[in-house]
């Protein structure tokens, strides 16, 4: 984007503070990365046993809660026997979903922090589209493309982790506040590059990254075959069902989501969906 106009030197200040931010590595969160750190590094701990994690998790009452909510849920519980203590909990769900419950409390927090109040209609949107995205791509994985669902539920979550660190940024720019339109197209264009960025101190698997960083222009295969396939798909599932204000690229290619086995995955899961996102969203 070349400077010019008044909004296009908006644009180009605010692009400059971003690339700077990426080549110094200081694209991150400290809310988000708290607790997600602490039950991450727990979970890779092998001598960490069944109690010691209950005792971690436990040290966060939102997240054990969460995690009881999930064991509970439809999606993990089939039998429809609910447990009510969060060893068994954990035992239910199994670490990867841990995990990323952990980042769905963490984003919840990240949609509620005092830097991106002034957008809070998008954060409330960017948040729940993510988890729409996670419970899509965890059906998705299981049924569609025999992947990892667990992982997915993760890539999902995290896919539009980058918009919430720009909604931070821009609330610091009065110009921006002041020019939505500016800002979403900045939003579109940056933000896998920056939820890279961000989730890359995570040491997470190259294919989540790449989902993170690809899911907007990538072209999914059909059958899906690769996790940035499940979330690209995922993602246009849910744009479909719940657009955003910005217009996303015409571009894409829909045939991936048009795909007769996707949509009877997806319909024949409508409900378990639904809980899952309940459940994570609390």
């Amino acid at each position: 984007m070349e400077p010019g106009s008044q909004d296009s030197q908006r644009a180009y200040s605010f692009l400059q503070v971003l690339t700077s931010d990426l080549s110094n590595g200081k694209i991150s969160f400290p809310t988000f990365t708290g607790a997600t750190l602490r039950v991450r590094n727990a979970l890779a701990d092998e001598s960490m046993d069944a109690d010691r994690l209950a005792r971690v998790v436990m040290a966060e009452p939102l997240l054990a809660a969460r995690i009881i909510k999930i064991a509970n849920s439809a999606a993990l519980n089939p039998t429809g026997r609910n447990i009510s203590d969060v060893r068994s909990a954990l035992l239910r769900v199994g670490s990867d979903v841990v995990r990323s419950t952990a980042v769905a409390l963490a984003m919840e927090q990240l949609r509620a922090a005092r830097d991106v109040q002034v957008f809070h209609t998008h954060a409330e949107w960017i948040w729940r589209h993510s988890l729409e995205v996670g419970a899509i791509s965890f059906v998705l994985a299981r049924g569609v493309a025999r992947l990892n669902p667990d992982e997915a539920l993760f890539a999902g979550l995290v896919h539009d982790i980058g918009s919430f660190y720009l909604l931070a940024r821009a609330s610091q720019s009065p110009e921006l506040v002041a020019s939505p339109e500016q800002l979403d197209e900045l939003i579109l264009e940056w933000h896998p590059a920056i939820g890279q960025a961000v989730l890359h101190e995570f040491s997470l698997s190259d294919a989540t990254l790449t989902a993170v960083a690809e899911h907007e222009h990538h072209t999914p295969n059909v059958p899906a075959r690769h996790l940035v396939d499940v979330v690209a798909i995922a993602d246009r599932l849910a744009l479909r069902a719940s657009p955003p204000r910005y217009p996303k690229p015409a571009t894409r290619n829909h045939a991936a989501v048009d795909n007769a086995d996707v949509l009877h995955v997806v319909h024949a899961s409508a409900e378990e969906i639904r809980n899952l996102v309940t459940a994570l969203r609390g």
